[in-house]
């Protein structure tokens, strides 16, 4: 496959309210039981988008029944008794093509984690995703979901990429003494390639109609918008994660970093640069495993590009939902 696949063409979705009800009953399943699914979020606002895109009856992929058992909107856990160890929602889905079909549900973080608390620690995030690893069975798929900064100067703002591998880097150096100190023995500072087969990211790129449709909801965001808003999809794409970062420490530094490190590890084909995947990824280490990134802005430019706007944050997680909405069926096919 080619360094990159750039696919597009531009369009704009309707959101519907997020007060419409949803509580009409999910089709049965037939044959074999379904797939275990995890979806997870790691901000609020990073699983609102992603909560539009998927509760939008215009933008419904016939493959995936109406969202079940809402838990979302929620109220800000104050406390640990405060919070509610479940999803936002479960959907059932089937496979693209195939008779497979799966439970997906859908997480966010910052719904497993009391206001007392950092939510930016990395070892905090881990401590959360221990209520989803004791909800059910090892799930046999796992999507994380969240933003990022895409490297280079080319704006992608407004985009989605999807990949499987992971670089974890430790930035707790990069700053000042207060900093978490999480860790995944034996994959930090390496390439951390995923179980998914390599057909779920040949047949999304083979069906035009998914990639189309995607592209044509995407919406274009406010500032610095890439030329068009559209899916960036490829087996060998990386997404980096920089973990315990110190406290108050700049993100565009620590990011430059560990761009370096993951190219030195042998990363040529880096498509995000966060803080999150690579946690969600140490949880089961077996299970085949997917990022979709949503891309708010450019690494180096979060200050002036996305920090606390809302329409920026908010059209690019629900593109990136978008992106998620009509690839869950294929990925479903791939891991059944």
């Amino acid at each position: 496959m080619k360094r990159r696949d750039f696919l597009g063409f531009f369009g704009a979705a309707l959101v519907a309210s997020p007060n419409i009800s949803f509580g009409q009953a999910a089709a049965p399943f037939s044959g074999t039981k379904p797939l275990r699914i995890v979806v997870i979020a790691n901000t609020y606002y990073e699983g609102d988008g992603l909560m539009t895109a998927l509760c939008n009856r215009m933008a419904r992929n016939p493959k995936l029944d109406v969202p079940r058992d809402l838990a979302w909107p929620r109220k800000v856990p104050q406390a640990d008794a405060d919070v509610m160890p479940r999803p936002r929602c479960l959907i059932d889905a089937h496979a693209q093509t195939a008779n497979a079909a799966a439970v997906v549900e859908i997480w966010c973080l910052d719904d497993l984690m009391s206001a007392a608390i950092s939510h930016g620690a990395s070892d905090n995030k881990a401590k959360a995703m221990k209520l989803i690893t004791d909800y059910g069975a090892t799930p046999d798929g796992v999507v994380a979901f969240g933003t990022a900064g895409y490297p280079g100067d080319i704006s992608y703002d407004g985009c989605a990429t999807i990949g499987g591998t992971i670089f974890i880097r430790d930035a707790a150096n990069d700053g000042g003494p207060i900093h978490s100190n999480w860790t995944w023995p034996g994959h930090v500072g390496v390439l951390v390639p995923s179980s998914t087969p390599a057909s779920f990211f040949s047949n999304v790129l083979a069906d035009p109609q998914t990639v189309t449709k995607i592209n044509s909801q995407m919406l274009e965001v406010p500032v610095n918008p890439a030329s068009k808003p559209r899916l960036v999809i490829s087996s060998d794409a990386v997404a980096i994660s920089s973990v315990n970062i110190p406290k108050d420490t700049e993100f565009a530094p620590v990011d430059l970093k560990a761009i370096a490190a993951a190219q030195a590890a042998g990363a040529t084909n880096i498509a995000s640069v966060e803080t999150t995947h690579g946690v969600i990824r140490a949880q089961w280490p077996d299970a085949p495993f997917i990022y979709v990134t949503a891309i708010p802005n450019r690494v180096g430019h979060f200050q002036d590009e996305a920090r606390n706007n809302y329409p920026q944050e908010f059209g690019s997680t629900h593109n990136a939902g978008i992106a998620l909405n009509h690839i869950m069926p294929h990925f479903v096919e791939a891991i059944a």
